[in-house]
């Protein structure tokens, strides 16, 4: 599977499981596998394939 965790730049975990990003301007739009979206202002800060995370500045 390809699912990826959710991390802030202060370490807080978001959301687990992420299958799909949407980026607009400063609006970020990640949804789970079970389709649970969250709507976040802020930026991506680093995006780790092969770990599995995705570091967001909100």
């Amino acid at each position: 599977m390809c699912e990826s965790t959710v991390y802030s730049t202060k370490g807080q975990k978001i959301l687990e499981d992420v299958i799909s990003i949407k980026i607009e301007g400063e609006k970020i739009e990640i949804r789970d596998i079970l389709g649970r979206k969250m709507e976040l202002k802020g930026k991506v800060v680093e995006i780790d394939l092969d770990g599995h995370q995705i570091l967001l500045e909100i």
